[in-house]
């Protein structure tokens, strides 16, 4: 009798572990099903995949692939393949993955920054600049009109020293000349003006702002060209000399430190960055720092603002440049950090900003299966080991979300697009968006009001448009000559 219950309580186990097996398998199948692959940007070629497509123009062609194929699409760079986050709610769910899923860190470093930057810049660089510019934007003993009043004041320095380097006529190019402005200033802010003086370390003749532009600009054509090519090339043939570059560099910088550190006891003459790492790490570790910091703080701020000024000649009507020249002036005398003050101004600076947006804003490495749908509800699968791209000029350019997207509208926007990481996403999203975004707007805001007030400037050729080749905001298809002098007649 025991027996036969132990007998029919068997069956029934196994019945009912068969049917919840059946079942499971079952749902397992519905979602295979309603999970496909993602799909693959067309017209790619043998060996080289979309490698000369995507080089040759990339924000077209991300663009162009967005618009055939959807929100999430596969290219391959000459045997690398790369996915692409172009929708909103892509790019949404990919940007608010943590690290531990979705790895910044991990994406960069396969792409060979650490190598170009240096472990301390993939790794810790980025949590140390995070906390340092919140203390500075959040120090009760520092209001916000003397952090900005400061800015300008670094910003005008470095105006008439950049001026003064050039005799009459003062022909530049434009792009350049902000750059070198804005480096100088950034090097003054955050490690402090000392760092450029002329003495013992740093020989006659040595530029450092020259050279440091030069290795930025070099890193860029190693980062595309690194792309492209399998990392066992890419490593002898292009990361590994730029890398010995870096650590000449880097010793150079650590020198100076050490001087400096020896002969100034004044803690007003540091920049607020070094003052806060001065005693935590040795010099070479700051120096290594302080290259990861300048890639990030200067080029884009520059290129900005740069955009910025040229837009405002290229499209503003009188009417509009009148009022962004009172707004400046009112900017420069009474220095505030609320942009309802300078309306128009800011949204020059943001205007600029979204037309040149990133075509690749921004990388991760998946960890694990990362499962993503789209706006229609379609569902994929971001493997284990893939690298995800996210687009930034997607957004910026989409005619779902800005009207007449590629005008430069200085009117009719409302404020509240800028300020949905989704549609503007110049400073990227999620747990990764940039934390220096409002020093930049900072920058924007100041040098293009400087400009304005301060100076006279008249181009010397045709505005070239603009291009997308480089790994940063959208250039210029060539230099933009011009003449810069002081405005004598300006408003003391």
């Amino acid at each position: 009798m025991e027996e036969t219950i132990l007998e029919s309580a068997f069956f029934l186990v196994v019945a009912i572990v068969s049917i919840a097996l059946i079942i499971v398998v079952s749902k397992q199948r519905q979602q295979q099903k309603t999970v496909t692959t993602i799909p693959w940007a067309p017209n790619a070629i043998p060996i080289l995949g979309h490698a000369l497509k995507y080089r040759s123009n990339p924000g077209k062609f991300l663009l162009d692939t967005f618009e055939q194929v959807g929100e999430i699409f596969q290219i391959n760079m000459a045997g690398k393949v790369m996915i692409v986050a172009c929708g909103s709610h892509v790019q949404r769910a990919v940007a608010s993955a943590p690290e531990s899923i979705l790895s910044a860190r991990q994406a960069v470093a396969d792409i060979g920054f650490e190598e170009m930057l240096g472990y301390l810049n993939v790794y810790k660089g980025t949590d140390v600049h995070k906390g340092i510019v919140k203390g500075l934007l959040h120090n009760r003993t520092t209001s916000s009109e003397q952090v900005v009043s400061g800015w300008i004041q670094s910003i005008q320095r470095s105006l008439k020293h950049e001026t003064a380097l050039n005799k009459e006529p003062q022909k530049v190019d434009f792009m350049k000349f902000i750059r070198r402005v804005v480096l100088r200033v950034s090097i003054d802010q955050f490690i402090g003006a000392f760092f450029l003086e002329k003495d013992e370390c740093w020989e006659d003749g040595f530029d450092f702002i020259e050279v440091f532009m030069n290795f930025q600009d070099d890193l860029e054509d190693v980062t595309a060209k690194s792309v492209v090519l399998p990392r066992a090339a890419a490593l002898p043939l292009l990361l590994w000399p730029l890398k010995r570059r870096r650590h000449r560099l880097q010793q150079r910088i650590s020198k100076r430190l050490e001087y400096v550190l020896k002969h100034n006891g004044s803690l007003e003459k540091y920049g607020f960055w070094l003052a806060d790492l001065k005693d935590k790490f040795h010099p070479d570790e700051i120096a290594e720092l302080i290259v990861g910091l300048l890639f990030a703080a200067h080029k884009n701020p520059a290129i900005g603002t740069a955009q910025s000024y040229l837009m405002l000649y290229e499209h503003a009507t009188s009417d509009q440049k009148q009022i962004i020249l009172k707004e400046s002036k009112a900017f420069i005398s009474n220095p505030s950090i609320q942009e309802s003050s300078y309306p128009t101004l800011n949204r020059l600076c943001l205007e600029a900003l979204r037309l040149t947006a990133h075509s690749i804003g921004a990388v991760r490495t998946a960890q694990h299966d990362f499962p993503v749908e789209t706006t229609n509800k379609q569902k994929y699968i971001i493997p284990k080991g893939a690298t995800v791209a996210l687009t930034h000029l997607s957004s910026s350019l989409n005619s779902e979300f800005w009207k007449e997207p590629h005008q430069m509208d200085l009117d009719g926007r409302p404020m509240e697009s800028y300020q949905n990481d989704y549609m503007f996403t110049v400073f990227s999203h999620g747990i990764h968006k940039c934390p220096g975004h409002k020093l930049a707007m900072l920058v924007l805001h100041s040098t293009v009001a400087i400009l304005l007030v301060e100076y006279e400037i008249a181009t010397l050729n045709p505005i070239p448009p603009l291009c997308f080749e480089r790994a940063t905001l959208g250039q210029r298809a060539g230099p933009v000559y011009v003449t810069i002098r002081e405005n004598d007649n300006q408003e003391k």
